[in-house]
C-alpha cells in the first residue's frame, strides 16, 4: 500500500489499526508529530466515534495511569472477497480484523461483468444478513493488478487488462480496491495474526502457485514494477522438472499442488484429476518411493526458498501456509534441514510458523485492503 498522499487522520488510523492500541505519546512517535499535532489529528477522529480512548491502564512505579487510544469496534463494515478459478470466497469484517460474516458461492460464469455482478450480489446478501453495510470492497486474486484497479493479468480467468476495481464499485456504489491475494493475506496476516508486531516479517503460500509477501514496518514492499516477492519461479533444482511455462527445476514446478500432482501421476502412471494432495500423503501412497520423492522434493524446494528469503530480508518470522503446507509438515525434517543450511554461520535461526489455513483467511486479506481504503475517506476531517 502506498503511504503517500495520506492524511495525518489516516495514518493514525491505519497505525491503530495495523499496530493496535497505543498510547498518544507512542502514535505521535510512530507518526512522527508532536504532542500537539498528534492531539489535533485524534480529537475529530474520537469526536466521529472513529477512536476512543480506553479506561486508564495501569503503570508499574510512579507515574500516571496511561490512556491507549484505539479504533471502535463497529466503526466501520468492510467486505473482502477472494476470487479463485472456480469459487469466491467473502467475508464482512469489524476494522480489528474480526470476521463478522462470511459465505463461499460457486464462480460458474467467469467473465468479468458476471464477477462483478456476482461481488455486488453477495455483498448485498452478507449486508442484509448481518444488519451492517460496508464501507468499502476489497477483492484478491492470483493475479497482476496494478494501482489496485486494474487487473493486468489473471490467465487462470482468462482475464487481460480489466478495470475490476470501478467495476464493482460502479456495480455496487461502495469504494473498491483490488491486489494480488499473497499481499492482501500477507497485510491480513502483519496486522491481525502471527505477524503482529513483527517487523520484517514474511510470508511464504504453496498452492496453484508459490508466493511471497514481505512486510516492512506495517507496509508490503511491491518493488518498482510490483513484482517483490515474485519466488515461484526461483530455480531451485535444476535436475527437476519445468513448469508449465518452461522453467527447470524452479519452485513452481516442485512444490505447486499442480506440480506436485503431475509429477505422482507420472509416477503412478495415472490421470492427474485422480489424485489429491490429501490422497498423496496417506500413509499407503507415501510408501510408493516415487510418491515419497516427488513429496520430499516439495518439501527441499520450499525449504530453499524459505531460506533464501531469510538470509536475503532477515525477517523475525516467516509464516508458511496455505494449501500445501501439509506436505511440508509431513517432511518437516527436510525442510528445515534445507532452512537450516542456507543460513548464515554468524546469523541466529529465524522462527518459522507452518500454518494451515482456510480460504477465508485470503478473504479476509482482501478485507484488509478495503480497511485502509476506509482509513483514507475516514481519516480525512
Amino acid at each position: 500500500m502506498d503511504g503517500g498522499g495520506r492524511s495525518l487522520g489516516a495514518r493514525a488510523l491505519l497505525a491503530l489499526i495495523s499496530v493496535g492500541p497505543m498510547s498518544r505519546g507512542d502514535l505521535g512517535g510512530r507518526l512522527g508529530l508532536s504532542a500537539a499535532t498528534t492531539t489535533r489529528t485524534v480529537r475529530p477522529l474520537i469526536e466521529a466515534g472513529l477512536i476512543e480512548e480506553q479506561p486508564p491502564a495501569e503503570v508499574g512505579g510512579p507515574g500516571r495511569p496511561t490512556r491507549l487510544l484505539a479504533v471502535v469496534p463497529n466503526s466501520a463494515t468492510v467486505a473482502g472477497i477472494k476470487l479463485t478459478a472456480d469459487r469466491l470466497y467473502a467475508v464482512l469484517t469489524d476494522p480489528l480484523g474480526e470476521v463478522l460474516i462470511g459465505d463461499s458461492l460457486p464462480l460458474t460464469e467467469t467473465d468479468a461483468g458476471s464477477v462483478a455482478a456476482l461481488i455486488a450480489s453477495v455483498v448485498a446478501q452478507l449486508a442484509e444478513r448481518s444488519g451492517r453495510r460496508p464501507d468499502a470492497i476489497g477483492i484478491s486474486l492470483g493475479a497482476a493488478v496494478v494501482g489496485r484497479r486494474t487487473v493486468v493479468v489473471a490467465s487462470f480467468l482468462g482475464w487481460r487488462d480489466v478495470p475490476l476495481a470501478a467495476m464493482v464499485s460502479e456495480a455496487t456504489g461502495l469504494p473498491c480496491v483490488a491486489a494480488n491475494d499473497v499481499r492482501a493475506f500477507a497485510y491480513a496476516e502483519a496486522w491481525f495474526g502471527a505477524g503482529r508486531g513483527k517487523d520484517p516479517f514474511a510470508l511464504v503460500t504453496l498452492g496453484a502457485g508459490i508466493g511471497c509477501g514481505v512486510v516492512v514496518a506495517g507496509e508490503v514492499v511491491s518493488g518498482a514494477q510490483g513484482a517483490a516477492g515474485s519466488v515461484g519461479h526461483l530455480p531451485v533444482d535444476p535436475s527437476g522438472p519445468s513448469c508449465e511455462i518452461g522453467h527447470p527445476g524452479c519452485a513452481r514446478a516442485l512444490a505447486s499442488t499442480s506440480g506436485m500432482l503431475r509429477a505422482a501421476a507420472e509416477h503412478l502412471g495415472c490421470e492427474v484429476q485422480d489424485l489429491s494432495l490429501e490422497v498423496l500423503l496417506s500413509p499407503g501412497m507415501r510408501r510408493h518411493s516415487g510418491v515419497d520423492d516427488v513429496l520430499r522434493r516439495a518439501a527441499l524446494a520450499v525449504g530453499r526458498v524459505v531460506g533464501l528469503l531469510i538470509a536475503y530480508v532477515d525477517p523475525e518470522l516467516v509464516v508458511v501456509s496455505g494449501e500445501g503446507v501439509a506436505v511440508v509438515e509431513t517432511y518437516r525434517e527436510t525442510f528445515e534441514k534445507e532452512v537450516g543450511g542456507l543460513r548464515h554461520w554468524a546469523a541466529a535461526p529465524v522462527p518459522v510458523l507452518l500454518r494451515p489455513f482456510e480460504f477465508d483467511e485470503w478473504a479476509r486479506g482482501a478485507a484488509a485492503l478495503a480497511l485502509e481504503q476506509w482509513t483514507v475517506a475516514a481519516g480525512d476531517r
